[in-house]
């Protein structure tokens, strides 16, 4: 189901690249997007991450799961709403500060998609705490099914609605596409009764939990996620268009990382975290067995992709707007990122076991020396080698965050047993 969903929201990049090209449109709308899918990331993929394994333990060890729910869709809405004032406050400084010396043009653009976009936070957020309840059911098929929603509205209004929309076409799309999937996926809920609410409770062992991992979850998932700034602040200094071609250079081992990382990631965190209240030993092996498995497969399929490269990229892209030119820029950049994409499924895989046992702090530290490599590999790379140098130094930071958080499962599980 994965499959299919990412392969349609593929589709719709095409269908993007061929009508915007590396334009400064889809520049200014990916930096529109920007804070808010880093919002997402952040904190309330944080809170959903850390809520899966508690809200678990919470359905075995009590009979007030309809309570730690309720308070759970409160904090839930109550960080949404705080995170759009929050983002709407400091937008323009963010601007400023980020993307300097540009039009007064390019900023208008940016600032107007990024008002239409801004509701999509409190839209992810219960989406994919209502999807994280399917997961726990078993019901994987009806949560992976729900993002197709923003690639068929977009693909509409590519297709009908191009000239009247114009630029606001993309943030438009996105807007109404989170709606349709929050609809979805609540719609679904309420079928399956996944969603049982009482009354609030705010201090269960299980919640004060969510408190304790929560800040080292969001820290981490800050630091990480502060990435894609660094990538598109370093991007933005080159040349008009650089920001679309990392990002068409990103395309296709983003699909294939998000196919693997989804379909994977959502099984198996749910997997752990009923795993480790029975056995950690056996969770560990199976942790070790998954890595080594997922690691050797997707090496295999980047191998392959990586050979292909440029005539995949002609192919899928290269019409329209979209150039010969823009195809051997953005091949070249897809050869680098595709090194990465065995190491950062496998970074996943250890992400969803130390979430699972609630050690998020391990991921905080390695998160730091993410962030602090990115930003010197970034300034070093790009300054040498352009485009081509923030898709070396983005492979390189991943690579090395792999083997950083392989030494700290291995830390904890020595810990572990010692215990």
């Amino acid at each position: 189901m994965t499959l299919i969903v990412k392969g349609m929201g593929f589709y719709k990049e095409m269908e993007v690249g061929s009508h915007f090209g590396l334009s400064e449109i889809l520049d200014t709308f990916l930096i529109a997007t920007l804070i808010p899918g880093f919002i997402n990331t952040v904190f309330m993929s944080s809170f959903q991450n850390v809520f899966v394994p508690n809200y678990i333990a919470e359905m075995r060890t009590s009979s007030t799961g309809a309570s730690f729910l309720s308070a759970c869709v409160i904090l839930t809405f109550g960080l949404g709403i705080v995170l759009m004032l929050v983002s709407y406050l400091f937008t323009d400084l963010f601007l400023e500060s980020v993307f300097k010396n540009h039009s007064l043009q390019y900023y208008h653009l940016i600032r107007s998609q990024f008002y239409v976009v801004l509701p999509c936070i409190l839209f992810w957020s219960f989406s994919s705490l209502f999807s994280c309840l399917l997961e726990i059911k078993g019901l994987f098929g009806f949560s992976s099914i729900s993002s197709v929603f923003t690639s068929i509205v977009i693909l509409g209004c590519l297709f009908f609605f191009k000239n009247q929309m114009g630029y606001t076409l993309l943030a438009i799309g996105m807007l109404v596409g989170s709606f349709l999937e929050l609809a979805y996926v609540l719609i679904v809920s309420v079928y399956k009764k996944t969603l049982q609410f009482a009354k609030p409770n705010f201090n269960s062992s299980n919640i004060k939990m969510i408190y304790k991992q929560l800040p080292s979850k969001i820290g981490s998932g800050f630091l990480t996620g502060s990435t894609g700034f660094v990538n598109q602040f370093f991007a933005a200094q080159l040349a008009v268009g650089s920001i679309a071609s990392f990002n068409y250079g990103m395309k296709i081992p983003s699909f294939l990382a998000t196919v693997l990382v989804i379909s994977i990631g959502n099984v198996i965190l749910p997997y752990f975290s009923n795993l480790v209240q029975d056995n950690r030993q056996k969770a560990y092996r199976v942790l070790y067995q998954s890595i080594t498995t997922v690691f050797f497969t997707s090496l295999i399929i980047a191998a392959f992709l990586f050979i292909f490269s440029e005539t995949t990229i002609t192919l899928l892209f290269e019409r329209g707007n979209f150039t010969a030119q823009n195809t051997l820029v953005v091949s070249q950049i897809q050869k680098i990122i595709l090194i990465y994409v065995p190491f950062y499924i496998a970074t996943i895989i250890i992400i969803k076991f130390l979430t699972s046992i609630n050690k998020n702090i391990h991921m905080f530290y390695a998160s730091i020396i993410n962030l602090v490599l990115n930003v010197i590999l970034n300034y070093y790379f790009a300054k040498k080698y352009g485009i081509y140098g923030l898709a070396i130094a983005t492979t390189l930071v991943y690579s090395i965050n792999f083997i950083v958080l392989f030494v700290f499962v291995r830390y904890q599980q020595r810990k572990d047993l010692s215990l």
